[in-house]
């Protein structure tokens, strides 16, 4: 009964109103629940992370309540790591346009999950993925930049890129290079 009200809270939140002043509230409540999970997950746990908590992404007011959004989302990782390609998917779905502070967010939780994701399971979402990441560094926004060059400080992230370098060089060696001759800001040599 409490699950489902619950549910019903975050399918208004994501659905009808896009705003509800104990999302946090809950959300970390349900992390308190999530932890004690057993593992395998059973069907419906799996069900509620895909239906629940990967749509409350695309919530506007998500940046309110996204510290414990994200600590839902890991701990539902660490019980199953093939979640991680879902939650990867939806993150690119979900992706913000017009937010800098969600976008900035995003890179944030998208960093995590590419530490959880088995680099061969991502094969077919590495041109999306990569193509996003470029995006952020060759974007106008200073911090968006600046978090998306944060990557190549990641060992996982490292690896993806040396995996699947017949599809990220061709994306990301121009968008540096034209970066490095043309953009506003300049970048001390550490970056690149």
């Amino acid at each position: 009964m409490i699950r489902k009200a619950m549910n019903d809270c975050f399918l208004a939140l994501i659905h009808e109103n896009y705003k509800f002043n104990g999302a946090a509230e809950l959300l970390d409540i349900l992390a308190a629940i999530i932890s004690g999970f057993a593992i395998p997950l059973r069907d419906e746990h799996v069900t509620f992370f895909k239906m629940i908590i990967i749509p409350l992404h695309k919530v506007q007011t998500s940046s309110f309540f996204f510290e414990q959004l994200l600590r839902c989302s890991m701990l539902f990782l660490s019980k199953d790591r093939n979640l991680a390609i879902p939650l990867l998917q939806g993150t690119l779905k979900y992706w913000p346009f017009a937010s800098y502070l969600k976008e900035t967010l995003f890179l944030t939780e998208l960093q995590e999950i590419l530490e959880v994701c088995e680099v061969s399971k991502i094969e077919a979402l590495v041109p999306k993925l990569f193509k996003r990441i470029v995006k952020c560094i060759s974007g106008s926004h200073l911090q968006i930049a600046d978090r998306a060059m944060c990557f190549f400080e990641n060992d996982f992230f490292l690896n993806i890129l040396k995996s699947y370098k017949e599809v990220t060089f061709p994306m990301i060696i121009p968008t540096v290079v034209h970066l490095a001759d043309n953009h506003w800001h300049t970048y001390g040599p550490p970056l690149l």
